[in-house]
């Protein structure tokens, strides 16, 4: 009783004399504690191996609180704060109220739990107030009752005037906590992964792709169909929204493509929808894909070798390994695969009657394959410093080969009497080699106060490939025997690219409520490329070069940015979060047409775009968000390079160095509700409005190579678009065994281009579903098997088209939106996959190996189908490619390792994807 009037008059005085002490709330600059607002203070301390002496990351702190049950007649532990330690072992426990005992308990998979009793009053301090509260509260003289004692000279007395000392109870450093290893549990520590498939955030979803069967031996494209919100065709093409992504490495812009990075090497992937002022601007109304390549910082090796083989009898090898030893992390991945797709296509086109010119139409049967290898290797090393600087270096090597071959049967018949026929058989043979060489080098400081960080890295991408292509155009006659000599042309093509990156970021928590973040960004890409087109002169019995339709070109493109952001909670329990930012951007373009010695120059000045996240937690399962972004959509140089690309004579297309970049503004709300540890549901609206909406043209002008007329097909800026939807995605785990992730998409999407032509809108309302399911079967789960499938309705042909119009021929003047008026017809595909654990680990728990056999699309049902009409023809084109292609993967994983460690690196990682996904950074 005594002791428990102690803390309350303590906590009663602190409470006072702060209030006299900081008028208005004032905040001391101890810990950020509010003194003014009642009894709280921090406690913090450092966790540290009893061994080895070193940090310990992702370590359990937590607070303990026993009170008595009146109901129960017992004493209840209640958690009063906690966190899990970052690489640098500090740990910090924010408001916790000064008045109480409590119990710290400490624990890491691997060490014995830690648990001794704290408080920010100590015996001593505890009895000096209760000795100079006693010695001013003495009866008077008279024997009159004493007089209420002066709160200040209270603790004046008890601190011997030093009030400093008070103030300084109310940020109590508890020192290092030693924490021993547990033998015995490291002797029958078994490693296994439990991270879901997918985590949902506010901002982003986090999909692991350990969890995806299918992707065993793929490339991402393969990943990428299981994510939700995410669309994929038959030709790899991404969407989310009806809109190409950004695609990010690490966090970064790249270079390479989706189908240049393997699966296996792949962690986790990132989709943010609508990235805030934190993230590049360019993109327009694109999502932000970010891709997060394998590496992990276990102490000893661990690695894993792969190989699999497809029913094509393509196989493919690759494997990786980690390896670390005191303050050197080294890690290093490979794979080799060699490649055969299969492609058939249906082109039909009827074009309208022109002036003197009829009707006529064009029917293409086109059978296609490619051939090829393709070799992606990965190394790096992370440097520790020491526990709060380290330094990152890592390179990654692509190489690859495809050689192709095509056959297209265009025949060509008149519509009017009496009507007319002819055939052409255009062969096409191409190969193409490519390189790709990138690196990277990062610092990260880390400041001694917690949040408190500065970064800085650059990266370097350089691009190399060469190529050449053999048309062969045969016109046959009735019976499909060839007439007089082939047209032969030959285009021989090459490029080489360097893209360079650098850029540094600040982050400060300069409160317990308010975090501040700032960088800044340079890139510059310089490209060049040759293209030069041939055509076979039977009296010279060889190629000529025609310079009229060949050209060399290069350009250089320069983007700066910088931003701020604050991010901060509102109100005593931090409901209400926020996060404001503004973003500084601007670049230019110089292009040069080198072989005919003119240039241009295009400038885009300084343009801000703001963002704003609002969210609010409505209990401990649910929240509410709310955010607008605006971002931008520059041209890109080969829609502004006025060079006329007659690689393929028909489809002829050129620039337009007039285009100016399109905007987009976007809204997005969010509502987030999990029900229990199983199931969780995330819905989402959202707007998007686009200004000087960059789209497709077609104009008819002469062609240089026939001497006939010819559509071309180039860009313009049209009026604008919009796009909105509903989306909901949830994850639901029925039981232990059985779990679906699903998508589902309802969405308006619509095209304004009346500044083109009058009455030329295009709009759709369309649905697209998406559902993942896993099946565990077995007593120890050693069989999984796992099925993916998707739905795409009829929707828009997406913003810019993407594809190109595979008609062409004489035609009189007049131009078109070609974008403006196209569809895709419903689509929809399944894959599926099943995997058998093997090979037990040494101490008989877990396994090391297994084996996949997975198929693709296995009902043949992925076709693309689209049709688009304009003032000059309707074409419909329909292709497939490479259904049910069977795959058996085999993966194995070795390793002698720190288990606790281990653990402790998985659970940072964890921590780590899920606050960037779950807090507004």
């Amino acid at each position: 009783m005594k002791r428990s009037f102690t803390l309350f008059f303590v906590s009663f005085l602190f409470t006072v004399s702060m209030a006299v002490a900081q008028p208005g709330g004032a905040r001391m600059g101890t810990g950020g504690m509010s003194m003014g607002a009642g009894q709280t203070g921090r406690l913090y301390g450092k966790i540290l191996d009893s061994t080895s002496g070193k940090p310990l990351d992702a370590v359990s702190v937590q607070l303990v609180s026993s009170k008595f049950d009146m109901v129960k007649k017992q004493r209840k532990d209640t958690i009063i704060s906690g966190m899990l330690t970052p690489a640098n072992g500090d740990f910090s426990l924010e408001n916790v109220p000064i008045m109480g005992d409590y119990r710290i308990r400490i624990s890491a998979i691997g060490y014995v739990t830690l648990e001794q009793k704290v408080s920010f009053l100590s015996a001593e301090v505890q009895q000096k107030l209760m000795q100079a509260f006693a010695s001013m509260n003495q009866p008077a003289a008279d024997g009159k009752p004493a007089a209420q004692p002066n709160m200040m000279e209270v603790l004046r007395k008890a601190f011997g005037g030093d009030m400093s000392q008070m103030a300084s109870m109310a940020d109590k450093d508890l020192g290092n906590f030693m924490l021993k290893p547990d033998a015995k549990m490291l002797e029958n520590v078994t490693v296994t992964a439990n991270r879901p498939m997918m985590q949902m955030g506010i901002d982003r979803k986090i999909f692991n792709v350990d969890k995806s069967l299918s992707a065993s031996g793929s490339s991402a494209i393969d990943i990428m169909r299981q994510i939700p919100s995410v669309n994929v065709d038959i030709d790899g093409n991404v969407s989310v929204r009806n809109a190409s992504p950004t695609l990010f490495i690490d966090g970064r812009p790249t270079t390479l493509s989706l189908d240049q990075i393997p699966a296996d090497d792949i962690q986790s992937v990132e989709l943010i929808t609508n990235p805030s002022a934190k993230y590049d601007a360019s993109g327009g109304t694109a999502a932000i894909i970010n891709v997060v390549l394998k590496k992990n910082k276990k102490s000893g090796y661990n690695g894993s070798v792969r190989a699999g083989i497809d029913s094509r009898f393509r196989p493919n090898l690759g494997g990786d390994i980690n390896v670390r030893q005191q303050k050197v992390n080294l890690f290093a991945s490979g794979n080799f695969s060699m490649r055969k797709s299969l492609g058939w296509s249906d082109i039909a086109t009827d074009y309208a009657p022109t002036g003197n010119l009829p009707a006529y139409a064009i029917a293409q049967d086109v059978n296609s394959s490619n051939r090829g290898f393709f070799a992606f290797g990965r190394a790096g090393a992370d440097f520790f410093i020491d526990n709060r600087n380290t330094l990152t270096l890592s390179t990654n090597i692509v190489n690859g080969s495809f050689d192709s071959e095509e056959s297209n049967y265009i025949k060509y018949d008149t519509l009017y009497a009496p009507p007319t026929s002819s055939t052409t058989r255009r062969l096409t043979e191409s190969d193409r080699n490519f390189r790709n060489i990138g690196s990277s080098l990062s610092f990260k400081h880390l400041f001694a106060k917690p949040g408190h960080e500065w970064t800085a890295d650059v990266n370097f991408n350089s691009m190399k490939s060469d190529g050449a292509s053999l048309f062969d155009n045969q016109l046959l006659d009735a019976n499909s025997n060839p007439k007089g000599n082939p047209a032969l042309q030959r285009t021989e093509s090459g490029t080489t690219s360097t893209f360079i990156v650098a850029q540094t970021d600040y982050t400060n928590k300069l409160s317990n409520n308010v975090k501040f973040e700032s960088g800044l960004r340079a890139q510059l890409r310089n490209f060049s490329a040759d293209n030069n087109n041939f055509i076979f002169n039977y009296n010279t019995n060889g190629f000529v070069l025609l310079p009229a339709v060949s050209n060399d070109y290069e350009f250089t493109d320069r983007v700066f940015a910088g931003y701020v952001t604050f991010t901060g909670k509102v109100g005593k329990e931090g409901k209400l979060g926020y996060n404001l930012g503004l973003r500084a951007e601007s670049s230019n373009y110089d292009g040069k047409l080198v072989s005919l010695d003119s240039g241009f120059n295009v400038k885009f000045p300084i343009s801000l775009f703001p963002s704003a996240f609002l969210s609010y937690k409505l209990t401990e399962r649910s929240d509410i968000q709310m955010n607008y972004t605006r971002r931008i959509n520059r041209p890109s140089f080969f829609q502004l390079m006025p060079f006329i690309d007659f690689t393929d004579p028909l489809n002829l297309s050129v620039g337009n160095a007039n285009l100016s970049p399109e905007f987009t503004n976007s809204l997005e709300a969010n509502f987030s509700q999990q029900f229990n540890n199983n199931h969780t549901l995330l819905v989402s609206t959202y707007y998007k409005y686009t200004t000087g909406l960059l789209t497709r043209f077609q104009y008819k002008d002469l062609n240089q190579v026939s001497k006939d007329s010819a559509i071309y097909n180039t860009w313009i800026n049209a009026n604008n678009s919009q796009t909105y939807g509903l989306e909901i995605t949830s994850t639901n785990k029925f039981t232990k065994k059985f779990e679906t992730t699903t998508n589902l998409n309802f969405y308006n999407a619509s095209i304004n281009s009346e500044n083109i032509q009058q009455n030329l809108n295009n709009s759709q309302a369309s649905f697209f579903g998406k559902i993942t399911l896993t099946q565990r079967i077995g007593k120890s789960n050693q069989w999984t098997l796992q099925m993916n499938a998707e739905y795409q309705s009829k929707t828009v042909l997406p913003v810019g088209g993407g594809r190109g119009f595979m008609g062409g021929g004489p035609m009189g003047g007049g131009s078109q939106a070609a974008g403006s008026n196209g569809f895709v017809n419903p689509n929809y595909g399944a894959d599926f996959s099943i995997r058998r654990d093997i090979i037990k680990n040494k101490n008989g728990q877990g396994y090391a190996g297994s084996l996949t056999l997975s198929m693709n699309d296995i009902f043949r049902t992925r076709i693309y189908d689209a049709t688009t009409s304009s003032a000059f023809f309707v074409q419909n084109l329909t292709r497939r490619r490479d259904p049910q292609i069977l795959r058996l993967q085999f993966n194995w994983r070795f390793g002698k390792m720190d288990a606790s460690l281990f653990k402790r690196k998985n659970m940072k990682g964890e921590m780590e994807g899920m606050s960037e996904g779950m807090n507004m950074q």
